[in-house]
């Protein structure tokens, strides 16, 4: 069976508004009861794939009756959040799908795809098919009915187009959110595929268990290269390009010699509690960057996980992603968490489970236009994927720090021994960091001057 290497990658929904159950097709489908979504398709996105460029004219064509008879519709890369709306009237009524040539469409990338893992029904690769390309954080379907959850009795895993050099592997997971028992499947750089004909045989029995899965051993892309701000707070003045938000004053932060301290007290924290209870007064350090970019931080991380905090990227109140180290005493239990807050709606994205106890916490965001994607790592080096979102955030937005102290948990002390922005090198000439001054922020030395100057006029009204 050869592996698919997509040009379009097409997620779909049984809902409107890309809610309901969800699965990806990213090769031509006879009969969408193959995939468990029979005449009940209602929104979709289309992504340019990996091979898109092969062919700039794909669209994926949605067809009426199996074996890709009936009416159809064609549609290039983009979002459709609504099947049902009189302009395309076809919801609910896809029976096949298939993809060629047609009209060129400009449309959203979709980004890396380093393995493709495709999880069958029954045994022996029969029955229901859903192709897994992302970290899948729960198989249920969030509205209440199931989808995959605990049906999975056989698997294939390919080598995706983007196949890290050093290996990856399939982490299987008994219980949503990647918790209770798991089974890694490892992928060498010298195999091309691996086949599980029937998992009930396995010495963990995991034949229909497995409610989450995570693509591990993805390594932060070699895409930005040029380092284009760094502080690594020494001494004892902010930089000109950073601002201090803390709303309530209960939060504390600190430049050393080397790393900067941030405190936070029992209360504060960054969320709107999914329309009630949330709370956003915990303090953050933000500043300004335009386009595309990645953005690093490395923490201290003590015996007692007092840590509660990470990497921002902040559009407004309704719209930031956070990626963090979670403190021992909170329910999370020190691990990296991955969140979307948008629209006052909380989403956990993904996790890095297995680095509770790393002394040192590398933390990475990348963002290519509306596509953010999160890593983690003890060494800086190999960077473990924590999840990835499409949020629309516009050309610039503030990215920073932050630290939490959620619930009733004892303050929390987060340490920072830097912050590093990143852009392509074809980027570095236009970059131009915005500072404290253009958002109506006065610098120290600035502040400083214009001490001098009042005190310089004051002494001259006085002879």
């Amino acid at each position: 069976m050869p592996v698919v290497i997509p040009r379009l990658i097409v997620e779909v929904f049984q809902h409107t508004n890309y809610r309901g159950r969800m699965g990806y097709v990213v090769e031509p489908v006879p009969f969408t009861g193959h995939i468990g979504f029979q005449d009940n398709i209602s929104s979709l996105r289309v992504y340019k794939g990996p091979s898109f460029s092969s062919n700039p004219n794909y669209k994926v064509i949605l067809h009426q009756h199996r074996d890709y008879q009936g009416k159809r519709l064609a549609l290039g890369p983009g979002f459709y959040p609504n099947l049902h709306d009189t302009a395309y009237n076809f919801a609910d009524r896809i029976s096949s799908i298939n993809f060629g040539s047609s009209l060129d469409v400009p449309g959203p990338e979709w980004g890396t795809i380093p393995l493709i893992v495709d999880c069958y029904e029954h045994v022996e690769f029969r029955g229901r098919k859903i192709t897994i390309l992302r970290d899948i954080i729960n198989l249920r379907d969030p509205q209440g009915g199931t989808w995959f959850e605990d049906r999975i009795s056989s698997i294939r895993i390919f080598k995706g187009p983007d196949f890290p050099r050093d290996g990856a592997e399939v982490v299987f997971y008994e219980h949503p959110e990647f918790e209770g028992a798991s089974i890694p499947i490892r992928m060498e750089p010298s195999e091309y595929k691996k086949e599980l004909p029937n998992l009930h045989l396995l010495p963990q029995n995991f034949g229909d268990s497995i409610s989450a899965i995570k693509i591990e051993g993805w390594a932060s892309s070699g895409e930005f290269t040029e380092l284009v701000f760094e502080d690594e707070f020494i001494g004892n003045r902010m930089r000109p390009e950073w601002r201090w938000e803390d709303p309530q004053g209960g939060g504390a932060w600190a430049e050393r010699q080397g790393y900067l301290e941030m405190r936070t007290e029992p209360g504060q924290d960054l969320w709107h509690g999914n329309g009630g209870g949330g709370d956003m007064s915990a303090p953050r350090l933000l500043m300004r960057v335009p386009g595309d970019f990645a953005i690093e931080t490395r923490i201290r991380v003590t015996p007692q996980l007092r840590e509660h905090g990470g990497l921002l990227i902040w559009k407004n109140a309704n719209r930031f992603l956070r990626l963090e180290k979670t403190s021992g005493p909170h329910a999370f239990r020190g691990d990296v968490r991955f969140e979307r807050h948008v629209g006052r709606v909380f989403n956990l994205r993904g996790r890095a489970a297995g680095l509770r106890n790393a002394r040192e916490l590398f933390l990475r965001l990348e963002r290519r236009g509306n596509q953010f994607s999160s890593f983690a790592s003890e060494d800086g080096i190999r960077w473990r994927s924590c999840g990835q979102t499409n949020v629309g955030m516009g050309e610039a937005v503030d990215v920073g720090l932050h630290a939490l102290c959620p619930g009733n948990i004892p303050p929390t002390l987060t340490r920072f021994d830097y912050f590093r922005v990143f852009k392509r090198r074809s980027e570095v000439a236009e970059y131009r960091p915005i500072s404290a001054e253009q958002i109506n922020q006065v610098s120290d030395e600035e502040r400083e001057r214009q001490v001098a100057d009042r005190r310089e006029r004051a002494m001259r009204d006085m002879f």
